[in-house]
């Protein structure tokens, strides 16, 4: 499955991808990370720019890097970005 930016998914995209579905999808991960995002994030295998973005919540970034646009709509929501900004950051990406 591409985001539109990646015609095949990188091991990189794969593992954000993996993240933000389980952090939005399981009962109790998006709590865990809030509480620690740091020991949540560790249980995952990502790039350091991976895991700078999520930790940064730059919605340009994960999206360039290959997340998924459903998942990262749904770390948007989960996260309590504005809607504004999750959209502005993406037309910056739809420039890139």
């Amino acid at each position: 499955m591409s985001n539109w930016v990646q015609t095949m998914p990188s091991a990189e995209a794969y593992g954000l991808n993996k993240v933000l579905f389980q952090l939005h999808h399981n009962a109790g991960d998006l709590a865990r990370y809030q509480q620690d995002a740091q020991a949540y994030l560790a249980g995952y295998e990502l790039t350091p720019r991976a895991h700078q973005a999520i930790l940064g919540n730059d919605v340009e970034q994960l999206y360039l890097l290959g997340c998924n646009p459903y998942l990262l709509r749904a770390h948007c929501i989960g996260m309590r970005i504005p809607e504004a900004d999750s959209l502005a950051a993406l037309r910056r990406a739809a420039r890139s």
